[in-house]
């Protein structure tokens, strides 16, 4: 599932908990996190949700309300892409359904040639007419009419379906894609087959003449977890209790890397003091450690859990309602507001004194950490370096005036609140510096604490755009997709808070065209990142570190097979001794 998702970030270290880097990998080592030798036969992996967080959604096509990573975490173990990127960035094929991927020289057709061995875990086996059958459900859920809960959030992203000609299946194990113009190779790939899975036709087809009808009654069942029983991928959905746990088993018909566990669950936490305390007693093996309790991590180690941390590859935020009918339009449609405001972010105090330097300062869509081609130098220099003074001149220069402790313009005061998911001691503590920070300039806001889908619900709820003002403690990972900003600051897909740049579309549209060659087409992503920074669409905030927390008889816990930098673990290649 290459693709863009909402993670909790902005100070829950588990923002990746699922993917994260535990150690260097590899080797014969026989400790917590290394590949270790001669993996034992059964065990029970127990790995820790971030707090508050539920699985709601079963379906690999999912629209906007429940696009988290998390449920995405889960659905991969049933159905893996077509196509899986590992830690590198590239593809790895030895994971993916398909066995390679051509073009032709203008780069309007694709080839995907698809492994022949694999099945569904009923014996049926995963053919090229799975993958053009959820391509078809794609397109129907893209649609401007597709019924409620549609569109899917995905839409629109890699040009799919409005440049797709054709996609067929040639044979059994061979799909092609036409597409009606040439575009970014490698952006068509990421983006656009990225999006593709095997979904069991025979098994789900129930109106196989009205496709309206059938994706309304996917819908439905996207959220019964007792649905999804025919599978293809290396786990199958054993149990789920909402706000507990999701009990996985392996797969034995999986044509992949079979899991050697017995069980693995995905656990709820409601706090991150109960997570902590369940790493503690063994109720978790693969865990994660807030930043603010990093002071208490010798409690772990000296048991025997490494502990280290991992980036992924995306951006975190603070999200401003900028819809028509938000109680803050007229302020947060204007960019000199949006600047100011990201000057009075302390982006080196939230480092330091709550992050433990775990959380390097990030002023665009791209992130320092990890290292990708993607990062344009000249964004090295910080483009809104902390400043109180220059944050206050910037609001004056555009009009607004200090009235009784608020900056006011117009009638309107820039007093505001911010939600954020609860939970989380460190997050906390980072709203409540920016709350203070912000009060020198004028800038008054309240703090709402929730349950992350219960932001979700509000802020994708498009339709009552007066609900909300500012979200916080969220961000993007880019999840293996081209990081271009298409879906992200284009008005539609996972833009839901009204931002619209017709600038940055353009910019955002030569990111996805073909290039004569890498230079030219980093030079065009360049263009546009530089753009989207100066804009501040979000404010840009730290990009804060998973700490991760691996007890001693969990193996192959590695950067390898937990893939931070997308998120997107292989939780079938984890073992465990006895």
């Amino acid at each position: 599932m290459k693709r863009k998702v909402k993670v909790v970030s902005g100070g829950l270290t588990a923002v990746v908990a699922l993917g994260a880097v535990v150690g260097c990998g590899g080797g014969s080592q026989n400790a917590a996190g290394t590949g270790g030798t001669g993996a034992q036969q059964g065990g029970t992996l127990i790995y820790a949700l971030p707090p508050a967080t539920n699985i709601t959604w079963y379906l690999p096509i999912t629209n906007a309300g429940n696009a988290s990573l998390y449920n995405a975490q889960l659905y991969t173990q049933l159905y893996p892409g077509v196509i899986y990127i590992d830690h590198r960035y590239q593809i790895d094929y030895a994971d993916s359904f398909a066995q390679n991927i051509t073009y032709n020289q203008a780069g309007t057709v694709y080839t995907i040639s698809l492994k022949r061995n694999w099945k569904w875990s009923d014996g049926h086996p995963v053919t090229a007419d799975d993958v053009v059958w959820d391509y078809e459900l794609i397109k129907a859920t893209d649609a401007k009419d597709a019924p409620p809960p549609w569109p899917n959030y995905n839409a629109g992203a890699g040009g799919v379906p409005d440049n797709v000609q054709s996609v067929v299946a040639k044979d059994p194990y061979t799909v092609v894609i036409t597409l009606k113009k040439p575009v970014n190779q490698q952006w068509f790939i990421y983006n656009g087959i990225g999006q593709l899975t095997a979904l069991p036709k025979h098994a789900w087809n129930k109106y196989p003449n009205d496709i309206r009808q059938e994706i309304i009654y996917l819908a439905k069942q996207a959220t019964n977890p007792a649905f999804f029983t025919v599978v293809d991928g290396p786990f199958k959905l054993q149990s789920a209790k909402s706000s507990q746990s999701w009990t996985l088993v392996p797969n034995p018909m999986f044509g992949g890397h079979k899991s050697t566990l017995d069980k693995l669950i995905f656990q709820y936490e409601a706090t991150n003091d109960a997570e902590f305390a369940a790493l503690k007693t063994g109720a978790v093996n693969l865990g994660y450690l807030d930043l603010s309790q990093y002071e208490s991590r010798q409690s772990l180690t000296s048991s025997g859990y490494t502990i280290t941390p991992a980036y992924n590859f995306g951006y975190n935020f603070i999200e401003l309602n900028q819809q028509k009918g938000s109680p803050m339009y007229a302020a947060f449609s204007d960019v000199k507001v949006r600047q100011a405001l990201e000057y009075a972010i302390d982006q080196n105090a939230i480092n330091q004194d709550i992050y433990h330097g775990f959380a390097p300062p990030q002023y665009g869509p791209i992130p320092t950490t990890p290292k990708t081609i993607f990062f344009d130098p000249n964004l090295a220099k910080p483009l809104f370096p902390f400043s109180l003074a220059k944050a206050r001149q910037l609001l004056e220069s555009d009009g607004w005036k200090m009235q009784n402790g608020v900056m006011t313009k117009n009638g309107l005061q820039l007093k505001f609140q911010v939600i954020y998911p609860s939970g989380t001691q460190s997050t906390t503590q980072m709203m409540e510096l920016i709350q203070q920070d912000w009060k020198q300039i004028g800038v008054q806001i309240s703090l709402k604490p929730m349950p992350l889908s219960e932001i979700f619900g509000i802020i994708q709820d498009t339709s009552n755009p007066g609900k909300w003002a500012a979200a916080a403690g969220t961000g993007i990972t880019y999840g293996g997709s081209y990081p271009s900003g298409e879906q992200l600051f284009e008005p539609g897909g996972l833009d839901g808070f009204g931002y619209n740049d017709p600038v940055l579309d353009k910019l955002i549209a030569a990111t996805t065209s073909p290039a004569p060659s890498q230079q030219a087409s980093l030079k065009a992503f360049f263009a546009y990142e530089e753009y989207c920074a100066k804009q501040v669409p979000v404010l840009w905030t730290n990009g804060v570190a998973s700490l991760i927390a691996v007890a001693p008889n969990v193996h192959n816990a590695t950067e390898q097979y937990l893939n931070p930098t997308t998120g997107y673990p292989l939780l079938n290649y984890i073992w465990m001794s006895k």
